[in-house]
């Protein structure tokens, strides 16, 4: 609910699109009520044009690749060794197929990393060439004895889990009421009825102001309609015997509801029109039209929680039609376009801490990479503690990243692609392509362990806090003779404790 409601406001052409969401994964499509408010509030952005994949930096960041860490695939593997599939929590399952053919995105990502950029961190050139600080090491075996890293204390700031939580907290309207103080109902309504009056006198028409009350029953009846899904929002208040709904009427009545749709506002109006015209330069400020609702959640998300030791960053989409430059898809996540979220969740219960929206390209840095940049936005050892335990997926993982949340005391862990910046380079004694399942090689390279293991295919990991082997075991189906059967196979502690700790997210 919260996801959505203040992402409603990027444009406010599309406000009872985005709210109309907020209760359900799916959208009721209202084209008639979007339209109708495009052509009665004349909102339209200049950059709805735009399309949402406008370069190649782009089109790598769609298909989980970061521009700036991931350098061509055929520095490590040539293309159809690379088993890598898509970016995500999981671990290749055991079912897969480990002789089957390199998939197109595998294809489509040799392809598109070789425009990589070749300047790192504080202009330093990157390690794309191929050259790597253990370049003269090898790979080890299982066998080969790892030293476990130091062991870091956690220490969070507060006593992980719910915080200050009123005693009156007993129902979903008490805790809802938490996201959304009074102030801030207040808030929305001041604005809503002054952009409102000043829609409706430009047509010499005059508002029927709204308040408190009026409010809480749209959001009532947003929420309603996302649980009971009609083909079209006036049949919520259908009349006819042979289908009709009693609760919406009673509520409120369908005007009133189209109309608070067409004027719902978070921001103060004369400040989006100022900042209107700031478009294009770096003064611009692109969640401008929902900065009050956007700020006001994210610090309650952190008021009313503290997270446990185990966290992860993940993506998530609001889907929305609503045209806006600032609407990205991501592959295998959702069919629709959507705006992009990255939230910082509790791998015990999956509590979202804290979350940002991506703003598009141009807000990353060409330096260190979107990846790097949006873990360190949301994982704050000032507000967090230390000690935490950070699990990511492929997208994120990088030794430049680990190093730096190390020096915060934050330890982190998650599976790499082979061709990312500093990744290990020598192919001594490296996993070869015919190895059996179990099979696993590590390096270590000071405060990082990398590691790489055969399942169905071959996984790569990175950890700073793991030690290579420590003599666990999972079952595995080998081929024996004609049949297969089940067989208990070395599994690297790395990969045993992601697999675990992600699956419940």
């Amino acid at each position: 609910m919260c996801f959505t409601l203040f992402a409603t406001h990027a444009q406010t052409s599309a406000t009872f699109d985005l709210l109309h969401s907020t209760a359900g994964p799916k959208k009721i499509t209202t084209n008639d009520v979007t339209a109708s408010c495009d052509e009665d509030l004349d909102i339209c952005d200049l950059d709805s044009v735009a399309s949402s994949v406008d370069s190649t930096a782009e089109e790598m960041f769609i298909d989980g690749l970061d521009p700036v860490l991931d350098g061509p695939s055929h520095d490590i593997y040539p293309p159809e060794e690379d088993y890598d599939s898509e970016p995500s929590h999981d671990i290749y399952p055991p079912e897969e197929d480990c002789d089957s053919e390199p998939t197109p995105q595998q294809r489509k990502r040799s392809r598109l990393s070789s425009t990589s950029s070749t300047t790192g961190r504080n202009g330093r050139e990157s390690e794309n060439d191929g050259s790597s600080g253990i370049s003269n090491e090898k790979w080890h075996s299982s066998d080969d004895a790892d030293i476990k890293p130091p062991h870091l204390d956690f220490t969070p700031v507060q006593e992980p889990g719910p915080q200050i939580l009123p005693t009156r907290c007993t129902t979903a309207l008490q805790f809802f009421q938490l996201l959304f103080p009074k102030k801030m109902w207040q808030t929305i309504v001041v604005h809503t009825n002054d952009y409102g009056a000043k829609c409706q006198g430009r047509k010499g028409k005059v508002w029927d102001y709204i308040c408190h009350k009026d409010l809480k029953s749209y959001i009532a009846l947003v929420i309603y309609m996302g649980m009971f899904r009609c083909s079209s929002l006036t049949d919520y208040w259908s009349v006819s015997e042979h289908f009709s709904l009693s609760f919406p009427a009673k509520i409120m009545s369908y005007k009133k509801f189209l109309s608070i749709s067409k004027a719902l506002h978070l921001s103060d109006s004369k400040e989006d029109e100022k900042n209107s015209f700031r478009k294009g330069t770096a003064a611009y400020e692109r969640l401008g039209k929902i900065q009050p609702l956007y700020q006001v959640i994210r610090e309650a998300c952190k008021t009313f929680f503290h997270p446990y030791q185990n966290i992860t960053i993940l993506e998530r989409m609001v889907t929305s039609q609503d045209r806006t430059v600032l609407k990205r898809c991501v592959k295998n996540k959702s069919p629709n376009m959507g705006y992009k979220l990255f939230a910082l969740t509790d791998c015990t219960c999956g509590y979202t801490w804290d979350f940002f929206i991506y703003e598009g390209k141009s807000c990353a840095s060409q330096n260190v990479g979107l990846s790097y940049e949006s873990v360190m936005a949301l994982v704050d050892e000032n507000m967090l503690g230390s000690g935490y335990k950070l699990f990511v997926d492929k997208f994120y993982t990088s030794p430049t990243l680990f190093r730096d949340l190390l020096y915060k005391k934050i330890w982190a862990c998650g599976p790499i692609w082979a061709n990312r910046t500093g990744f290990p380079k020598t192919v001594v004694n490296r996993l070869s392509k015919n190895a059996p399942r179990g099979t696993m090689r590590w390096i270590r390279d000071g405060s990082l362990l990398f590691v790489e293991w055969k399942d169905s295919q071959e996984v790569q990991m990175c950890s700073t806090f793991h030690k290579a082997y420590e003599g666990d075991t999972v079952p595995r189906k080998m081929k024996d003779d004609a049949l297969r059967t089940l067989k208990e196979v070395p599994i690297p502690a790395v990969v045993l404790d992601y697999n675990r700790l992600v699956e419940f997210i």
